[in-house]
Order: C-alpha cells, then structure tokens, then sequence
C-alpha cells in the first residue's frame, strides 16, 4: 500500500478514537458534565513505543519490527448498584518479521471470544494497524450478591507464573506487554457469604460456542485462602481443583492444582493433572526473589509454540496445557538498585525439553508517568544429540501512561 494511503487510513482511525474517547464521558446524555465532582466516570491507559529484535543466531539474518500500542480504559457507576466498563487496545506494527513467521501480523486479529471484537484495519506484507476490544462489561451490585456479564477478566489462578486453576483465561508470563492479560465473553454470579468468603458460578462461551462453565468457592482459615473449584471446561473436559495461598517464615506461599478429565473417554486414564507451587520473599531492602515449579501432565506442551513469534497469544495456552510438559522451575531476582532504576533476572529450566529461558530487564522511571524498559528473552534447547536450537528477543520499551 502506497505511504500516503496508509496515512490517509491511519489518520481517519486516529481520529475515530479520539472521538470515541470524547464521546465516551458523553454517553449519559450530559450526566458527566452535571456529576464533575462525584467523578462517575473515567478514563485512562497508555501509550508504548516498543522496537524489537529477534535473531536465531548473533551472526546470521536479524528480523525486527516495531510496535506502537495504545490503551484505553472507560469505567462509569451508572449508580450504586450499576456499572459498566470498556477497555480497547490499538496496535501499529510493522517490520521484516514476518520473512521468518509468516502469519504474524495477521495473528494480530486473533479473538478467542464467541463474538469477534479484534479487527486489522489496515495491513500488508510488512505491518498491520489492529484495534480490539477485550474489555465490555456491565456489572450489578447488591448487599452480598455480584452479577458481571460481557468480556470480562475471570481470575482463579494464585500463582505468577502459571496458573492450573484459571481455567477461563489463561495467559502467558512471556507476554510482558499486555499487562491486563485476555478477557472472556462470560456471565458471572459472585455471592459473599462472609467477609472472607466467596461462591461464585460462571459460564464462558468461546470461539466457535465451546461452553466453559464451574463453580469456585473460597474461604478462609488459620489465616490461610484456600479455594475449590469444579465444572466442564471448553465443552470436552471436566476440571475439578483447588489452591491455597498463605505465608510461611514471611514469604508469600501458593499452590494450585487442577484434574482435567475428556468427557467422552470420563471412563478411562487419559485424564491429565497440572499442578503448580510457589514461594515468594521480599527482604527489608527491597530484594524479591520468586521461585515456582510446574509439573504439566498434557504430553502435548509444544516446543513449536514456544520458540514462534506468535508464542504469547492466548489460543495457544490452556490451564490444561500452560507450558511445556512435565516438571519446570522458574527462578526470579527483583532489586530496586536506585530509587529510579529497577533491575531483574528471571529463568525457567524444564528437563523433559532440556529447555531453558533466560530473562533480563532493567527499567528507569523518568517520571511519574513515564518509563524505559530493556528487556530480552533468550531461548535455548538441547536435544538426546547435544545439538542445540535457540532464539533470542530484544525489546527496548517506552511507555507514557495517563
């Protein structure tokens, strides 16, 4: 597509946010203006630059793209007891990537939801302009019961890194940049029976009307959570777990686990269980370090998926299959070495793969709303011959937030 008509789309898309943004606070029909000091309404979000690299081979071809991401949250209280939310990604990349993975920026319209909400306005060999709702919801509120229906975050996973439990919306510790994680087309019926307690049903409809639907319910005891959890996940599998997160010697200490059982073959062994621990501390200056183990009984983790460039999308993780199959550590030191500059070491090893992951970051703060993120993942597989497969990414990322 010829530059000047790539500008000309992309300045009316532009300008459709804007005026979506405008027209936002508006929808009540003056109600903001009349409410300015009750503030029933907001919005916020982001602006990232973020150039990339990546490269199988320091001396071989580089492919790099670059990706301009903007954010915009809507929240408005419509009343005490009524709410509504909207939350929008825009996205602008362009690059050479897709020499080496074919359908990256075409991935980039993927939307698991029962209703399709991600949309590539423009795009070509080398870039794509793509905006996509992952937020819509509205939510009533009374006394002691909580009823959310639209694409919403389902949380029931307590662990960082993976998470058996969260059998709606599973998403991948690679994908720093999306921060909020992927949402669910769902109706969900919260109910608290005590001041730290919780019963909840949801149901999920996705792609192609496959039915996630289960009960969670949470309490607490001996100042531990503990939670259970049961139901048919993606119309195929029936899911029954649990967790528990509390502290021991003054770290935070979780566990989660969750059976997933064909419901066409409810009589024989190919059940799967995937389980995942987790320990946490945070000394007195500062210093966090982190460690998880999973063990994934799916023998299908995909070493494909993990090394393609489309890795971090959500069609490609499941609470069934979170990573790689059987046992994987992770390991991670966080350290605040100026009051502006943070510096962290993140790494994963699994043995059946003979796989590991590196990841190394640093990040200053400019100011209150702005900062700068050098970050890359390096990825390295060894086989039964001692060869070796590997591939890295560099990131350096600016983001504006308001």
């Amino acid at each position: 597509m010829p530059m000047r008509l790539l500008r000309t789309y992309t300045g009316k898309y532009l300008l459709r946010l804007c005026l979506v943004a405008c027209l936002f606070p508006l929808a009540s029909g003056g109600r903001a203006q009349d409410t300015v000091k009750a503030r029933s309404w907001s919005l916020n979000g982001y602006l990232k630059e973020m150039p990339g690299v990546l490269y199988t081979n320091v001396n071989e071809t580089w492919y790099w793209q670059n990706l301009v991401h903007n954010r915009l949250n809507f929240r408005w209280q419509i009343s005490p007891a009524f709410s509504m939310g909207a939350g929008m990604r825009n996205r602008f990349s362009f690059g050479n990537l897709d020499k080496e993975y074919p359908d990256y920026f075409t991935s980039f319209g993927y939307d698991n939801g029962v209703v399709d909400l991600s949309w590539n306005i423009v795009s070509g060999p080398h870039y794509v302009l793509n905006t996509s709702l992952d937020r819509l919801w509205v939510d009533f509120s009374k006394g002691k019961f909580q009823v959310t229906a639209g694409r919403q975050r389902v949380n029931w996973g307590l662990n960082y890194v993976w998470n058996p439990n969260d059998i709606f919306n599973s998403y991948s510790y690679l994908d720093f940049d999306y921060e909020e994680k992927p949402g669910s087309d769902a109706v969900r019926f919260q109910y608290y029976p005590e001041n730290l307690g919780r019963a909840e049903i949801t149901v999920k409809a996705a792609k192609d009307w496959k039915i996630t639907a289960a009960g969670l319910y949470q309490f607490n005891r001996w100042k531990w959570d503990f939670q259970v959890l049961g139901g048919v996940m993606d119309g195929t599998d029936l899911a029954v777990g649990g967790g528990w997160s509390g502290q021991i010697a003054g770290g935070g200490f979780r566990g989660e686990a969750t059976w997933f059982q064909p419901l066409k073959k409810f009589g024989d062994t190919t059940g799967v269980v995937t389980a995942s621990l987790g320990y946490d501390y945070t000394f007195r200056n500062s210093l966090m370090l982190q460690f998880e183990a999973l063990y994934n009984g799916n023998p299908n983790g995909n070493l494909t998926t993990l090394l393609s460039a489309n890795q971090n999308t959500e069609s490609s993780m499941s609470a069934k299959n979170p990573f790689l199959s059987d046992f994987t550590v992770f390991g991670g030191v966080n350290y605040p070495v100026l009051p502006l500059l943070n510096l962290s070491l993140a790494g994963m090893y699994n043995w059946t793969n003979k796989t590991y992951i590196l990841i190394p970051s640093g990040t200053v703060s400019l100011t209150n709303n702005m900062e700068l993120m050098l970050l890359a993942q390096l990825f390295q597989i060894y086989d039964t011959q001692a060869s070796r497969a590997g591939i890295t990414f560099i990131f350096l990322r600016y983001k504006w937030s308001f």
